[in-house]
């Protein structure tokens, strides 16, 4: 757009630009999609699923009892999950949902590892047991001993 001179007047003026239309259009749009995009995700129902699934696995692993304070972790997320989902804040539903299915997921292991430590406890203490014996038996020279034994 070039500058125009007025003969009558002896002013020079240039005339107002303004954007294409298409281009401010083009830029509405995007604006509303995106906005549209952000409230119009879709409820994090197979998360929420999931994550109450894997309590439900923990709790029946005795997470409640050998791992209480991680299951109550997660138990606490999931109910956050549930209440940011009421609210329509889908986003923080689902990253509540996913970290509460990890948190029962912490707690399953770390009670299989506690039920795991107790077996061979147990198991230690039979070894132990049956040492024991076979040493005293040895000792008193009763017949359950080893031959070739002291």
């Amino acid at each position: 757009m070039g500058t125009i001179f007025d003969v009558k007047h002896g002013m020079m003026w240039r005339p107002k630009t303004r954007p294409p239309l298409p281009v401010i259009t083009c830029l509405i749009l995007l604006a509303t999609f995106q906005a549209l995009g952000c409230s119009m995700t879709k409820p994090p129902t197979e998360a929420l699923a999931r994550a109450e699934l894997t309590l439900r696995t923990a709790t029946e692993a005795r997470a409640n009892e050998l791992a209480p304070t991680d299951l109550q972790r997660a138990m606490e997320k999931l109910e956050a999950s549930k209440k940011a989902l009421a609210a329509g804040k889908n986003d923080e539903a689902r990253r509540l949902a996913e970290t509460a299915q990890v948190e029962a997921e912490l707690a399953e292991a770390k009670a299989d590892a506690e039920i795991m430590r107790l077996a061979a406890d147990k198991l230690r203490q039979r070894g132990d047991a049956l040492r024991q014996e076979m040493e005293s038996a040895a000792r008193s020279g009763s017949p359950t001993a080893k031959p070739g034994s002291k």
